[in-house]
């Protein structure tokens, strides 16, 4: 076992953290592996899900389906007339990409009240949204923007997000019979819902360490993966190190450039760090209430400093 992954278990165990499951990756090959459970079962990966929707989306432009200028409103003309003449006219596919589309406030947030009541997402969130900021301008981490992104694919498609994937991206990693939650009406969740293993998610991963190619063949744009890992907009997500900084965020996916770093997280401390530069992956499933929760929304969780300080710099 790698110095650096036998100190972060031990880190861990010592400060009581719940971890189901770790992995290392280096150079394309699993290095090292702990699990919890010796089936390694598929665990909700929370908002990991909005990098896979994100990866859908460089697809469907590769496949003429969608550009980034693409309005919002143009694919929901039917149910989007509440909002007509507002900054929603603007609100483009890149917006939705980068968190920037403006609206007043989140939506569709995992314990909300719409995600219990309401059945027909799409024109529920018509009828309540309120654009108040130019799109493009601000950012904002809010579900809304990735359902509805995976439902504009969907509509180009003519498959929900999960099946528009399964054999485009989830069958080629090894993920067979993807698990990925659906709305009411059936449409794919995207922003959250997907259940992966860690080796499972590691190989997504790779995947991106790999440039978008596996086993020789390309499965997201080299081109749509550069701007997906640009940092496009600034954060508030608090990155561990000192002096103190923010995250930037690409495409549905974060940034921590003074370390060459990218990352996807979710909820209760589901992480997978990509370290290009060192053909490194390392992917962490837990649960942890301290991690993005109600007690660590503003700060650095005490899991990710442990992934940051033993993992990554221990790499």
């Amino acid at each position: 076992m790698s110095h650096c992954f036998d100190a972060f278990l031990d880190h861990v165990r010592q400060d009581g953290m719940f971890l189901l499951e770790a992995q290392l990756r280096r150079d394309g090959e699993v290095t090292d592996h702990w699990s919890r459970f010796p089936a390694c079962p598929r665990f909700e990966t929370y908002s990991v899900a909005k990098t896979f929707t994100a990866a859908a989306a460089g697809i469907a432009m590769e496949e003429g389906l969608i550009r980034p200028e693409d309005r919002l409103l143009d694919a929901f003309r039917a149910e989007a007339v509440p909002v007509s003449g507002t900054p929603a006219e603007e609100v483009t596919v890149q917006d939705l990409l980068t968190m920037t589309s403006g609206l007043e406030k989140t939506m569709f947030w995992r314990d909300g009240w719409e995600r219990k009541h309401v059945r027909d997402w799409i024109p529920w969130f018509f009828e309540n949204a309120r654009f108040v900021r130019r799109p493009g301008t601000t950012f904002q981490y809010n579900n809304v923007n990735t359902y509805l992104l995976g439902c504009m694919i969907e509509r180009r498609s003519g498959q929900n997000l999960r099946e528009y994937l399964r054999g485009r991206l989830f069958e080629p990693l090894g993920i067979g019979n993807p698990e990925w939650m659906d709305c009411p009406r059936g449409h794919t969740l995207a922003a959250n819902g997907l259940t992966l293993n860690a080796d499972e998610l590691g190989r997504f991963g790779q995947l991106i360490a790999n440039g978008g190619v596996w086993e020789g063949r390309r499965l997201i744009s080299g081109e749509y993966l550069r701007q997906m890992l640009t940092p496009h907009v600034v954060t508030g997500e608090s990155l561990p190190g000192e002096p103190p900084r923010s995250a930037g965020y690409g495409y549905q996916i974060w940034l921590d450039t003074a370390r060459d770093a990218v990352f996807l997280w979710g909820i209760f401390g589901q992480y997978c760090v990509i370290l290009p530069g060192k053909n490194a992956v390392i992917t962490v499933l837990s649960l942890q209430g301290d991690d993005g929760g109600s007690n660590g929304a503003y700060g650095v969780s005490p899991l990710r400093i442990r992934i940051w300080e033993d993992l990554i710099e221990g790499l």
